[in-house]
């Protein structure tokens, strides 16, 4: 009986002429943690993609380079019969409903509701009303197909309460994961690293530098900060189609630093030189730095998203305030700014939940639902 486990790529990967193969550095840390824990062979599978250089902030791996096997195709669903895995990863998407009807188990792997879908596309202010209609008919008949793949699945994975609130019920063997990059050790390390005593309290924002990630309202937020004469100031780290506009900025209470790799830079620099992670997602999907801000030991302040809403219930590891209300972020802030007690506490907080919450404990947790799935 075959014990490979084929792990089906959320989006379409390109090969470029040498060989390499575009896997970013996040997507291969997760493969990596699969081929060390998975009892068998781990083989990647992705769509083909169009060869665009210039979405490529990372050096992309050879194939012999990965632990794991990888193949780039035009058709999944062939691929995935000819391999036989014991059991399929895969993302619930449309294009994966024909890998539920295959011979051998197949997982789908949720990261957020479909709704965080609606909420794009009700923050664009590029459509107008009949654009939001069409794709709201759209989106409700591709949630009744999307339940019934779930259903007909042997196993269904969700990232976030968010997402497994919503869709559990259908799942004959639903698991709730957190998505994280941060070892047991890392968290180990933030515990018994000091929190900071810095005269200012020091800010970050991490992420992707659009507009339904809040990246502007931060900004507008440390200014204002700055303007009513708290001693913050924010730092802006990550990248993205807004980052001609962000580096242009000119403020005593804003520097802009960009990517950082996550392991040997991120991690440190969250740890040691942030004390509160300001997220102010308008949208709820399910990003995982709030939970990686929580284990490097920085709490975070963030809008009341569904995402942030219902983690920040769970481990105390921070503060929300209402979606797109800056006055009242600029308040809570404020009154942090005045308060470091209250930031210790909810950096205590976040410590506790982070532990056993960790890269490893989670993935140790994923791999355990798919050999449950295959017993």
């Amino acid at each position: 009986m075959s014990r490979t486990l084929c792990v089906v790529s959320p989006g379409r990967l390109a090969v470029a002429g040498d060989g390499r193969v575009q896997v970013d550095p996040k997507t291969a840390a997760g493969m990596e943690q699969y081929a060390a824990s998975w009892p068998g062979d781990v083989h990647f599978v992705a769509r083909r993609g169009p060869l665009d250089a210039r979405s490529q902030p990372f050096e992309w791996p050879r194939h012999e380079d990965l632990p794991f096997a990888v193949s780039v195709v035009d058709d999944v669903e062939e691929m995935v019969r000819a391999l036989a895995p014991a059991v399929v990863l895969a993302p619930l998407e449309l294009d994966n409903a024909p890998l539920v009807d295959l011979p051998g188990r197949c997982v789908l792997v949720c990261d957020y509701p479909l709704r965080v879908r609606w909420d794009n596309v009700r923050l664009d202010p590029r459509l107008g009303a009949v654009d939001r209609l069409r794709t709201a008919v759209g989106l409700t008949r591709r949630a009744a197909v999307l339940r019934r793949m779930i259903r007909r699945a042997d196993g269904l994975q969700c990232n976030g309460p968010d997402t497994f609130d919503t869709y559990a019920r259908h799942s004959p063997s639903p698991l709730l994961y957190l998505d994280t990059r941060v070892t047991s050790d890392d968290v180990a390390t933030a515990v018994r690293t000091p929190s900071g005593d810095a005269p200012l309290l020091r800010l970050a924002f991490s992420g992707r530098w659009i507009e339904q990630k809040g990246v502007l309202d931060a900004v507008t937020v440390a200014e204002r900060l700055h303007a009513d004469g708290a001693r913050v100031h924010l730092t802006l780290l990550g990248g993205g189609p807004l980052e001609d506009r962000l580096r242009r900025l000119d403020h005593p209470a804003v520097s802009v630093v960009g990517r950082l790799d996550f392991a040997e830079e991120w991690v440190p620099f969250v740890r040691d030189r942030v004390d509160v992670m300001v997220l102010p997602h308008p949208q709820g999907d399910s990003a995982s730095t709030f939970l990686e801000s929580m284990s490097c030991g920085t709490p975070v302040a963030g809008y009341d998203n569904r995402y942030w809403r219902s983690l920040h219930a769970t481990s105390g590891g921070g503060w929300t305030t209402p979606v797109s209300d800056t006055d009242a972020l600029v308040s809570h802030l404020s009154a942090l700014a005045d308060d470091r007690d209250e930031v210790a506490r909810a950096r205590r907080a976040g410590l506790d939940f982070a532990a056993d919450h960790s890269f490893d404990l989670e993935f140790g947790r994923r791999i355990d639902h798919l050999l449950s799935v295959t017993a």
